[in-house]
């Protein structure tokens, strides 16, 4: 049966068991990968992507296959289906509610790359680019309410940016994966580690392996800058501060507030993410009993620290900032 598909010559008809979705049976041109067939809209299918309209063009057709040009095909039976359905369904949203959403998606990018289909492309681009954004607005909108972010492996899609060339994605990608992910279970080796590791060996480049070793070491060195800036905080007797009357103020709060995530730091067994260090952070500060112009200042502080933390996301991977052409 596979043959059939392969050497379109020895036949004209192609059987039910290899037609794939979609298939139209007033479709204009069949697209064959190495099992399955697809009869689709040639105008449609040459709208979409100037490498296939090109293909139909210059004689690239190998033969007439019930009743249409057909052109043979190296691509995922799974992503050509993907991007055909997607093109044929021009009103269809990308959703990304599971993981076979997920993988659709990736599918269609990489056949929409592959064969110019820019409009596609950037319709597929975009949900990614909500949830792995270039603003730190939508970066903390996309942290927050992260409830479909188990769908989307941070390794997957750092991979996928690197393929298919969408770096914008990659800055924030690459934060999830070294917010959430011990340097060991990135690397494959074990540490004191009483659970299996999450990751085999080699799911990551050598390029980004470094590129996640660069980024592991920024969030440390952001945390750091930021508990010496509420050490100095606790140091100094502010004027503002409300309650200078009963004698060091808020100066022993601040302290404590210090030291209570230094030792978070210090002992804790999870992944030391700048991000999330900054979450502990600010729930350390609403417990402490500080008055409202000490809070006022720290929540400034933090927020200064916290956006210092993303402007430098770009750097920290090569690039030369956000405004850097390769992250648009």
């Amino acid at each position: 049966m596979e043959d059939t598909i392969i050497r379109p010559t020895k036949i004209t008809i192609i059987p039910e068991s290899n037609r794939g979705k979609p298939w139209f049976e007033d479709g204009t041109l069949i697209l064959m990968t190495a099992d399955m067939a697809f009869k689709v809209y040639k105008g449609m299918v040459g709208r979409h992507s100037s490498v296939l309209r090109e293909m139909c063009e210059n004689g690239v057709v190998e033969e007439v296959v019930e009743g249409c040009p057909a052109i043979q095909l190296d691509d995922s039976t799974a992503d050509l289906s993907h991007f055909l359905t997607v093109i044929h369904e021009c009103e269809r949203a990308f959703q990304l509610n599971s993981k076979r959403d997920f993988m659709a998606l990736i599918g269609v990018l990489r056949i929409a790359t592959k064969y110019n289909a820019h409009v596609l492309r950037q319709r597929a681009l975009l949900p990614l680019q909500r949830i792995y954004p270039t603003r730190i607005s939508e970066w903390d909108e996309a942290f927050e309410s992260n409830s479909m972010l188990w769908h989307l492996d941070s390794v997957t899609v750092v991979n996928v940016a690197r393929e298919l060339s969408a770096l914008s994605v990659l800055p924030a990608a690459m934060a999830f994966l070294a917010n959430s992910t011990l340097a060991q279970e990135a690397f494959g080796v074990s540490i004191l580690q009483t659970q299996p590791l999450r990751f085999a060996p080699g799911l990551l480049s050598a390029e980004d392996l470094k590129a996640f070793a660069l980024m592991k070491e920024y969030n440390h060195l952001c945390i750091a800058k930021t508990l010496r800036f509420i050490r100095e905080e606790g140091k100094e007797r502010h004027g503002p501060c409300q309650r200078l009357h009963t004698g060091d103020g808020c100066f022993s709060k601040v302290t404590g507030m210090f030291l209570t995530l230094s030792m978070v730091v210090a002992t804790s067994d999870a992944p030391a993410g700048y991000p999330s260090f900054v979450i502990t952070a600010q729930a350390v500060l609403q417990r402490e009993e500080v008055c409202r112009s000490c809070r006022d200042r720290l929540d400034v502080g933090l927020d200064k620290r916290r956006r210092g933390w993303w402007r430098g996301l770009p750097e920290a991977l090569g690039f030369s900032g956000w405004d850097d052409a390769r992250l648009r």
